[in-house]
């Protein structure tokens, strides 16, 4: 599986996961960071990505706006923060909790179409 990290999660995840042999992009490597949520999700869709997010709102309506309509996406993957820190100093257990996904997970398509709680 491969991810693409939405703009509000540190690169330090990005950078710790590819020392872990992931292919992880951040939104801002992509072009898309700034822009909405539906062309970020489009873009991962697009590179085969799925998107990890702790914009748990947004993305669920996105998810059930592609379902509706019959379009597919990679997977979202949401990161409560009830449950995770976000801040650099604290990224540990989110970078453990994403290591396992992605090495439970391997083909592109593992969380087609769904989403995943962390």
């Amino acid at each position: 599986m491969r991810l693409l990290l939405d703009e509000h999660l540190s690169s330090v995840l990005a950078e710790q996961l590819r020392a872990r042999d992931h292919d992880v992009a951040t939104a801002v490597e992509a072009g898309v960071n700034g822009v909405d949520d539906a062309r970020a999700l489009s873009w991962a869709v697009t590179e085969r990505r799925a998107v990890v997010t702790n914009n748990i709102r947004d993305f669920r309506l996105l998810h059930a706006a592609y379902l509706t309509s019959g379009r597919s996406h990679y997977g979202i993957v949401l990161v409560p923060t009830s449950r995770y820190r976000l801040d650099r100093g604290h990224l540990g257990p989110l970078i453990s909790a994403l290591d396992e996904l992605l090495c439970a997970h391997r083909a592109d398509d593992a969380l087609c179409d769904t989403e995943h709680f962390l």
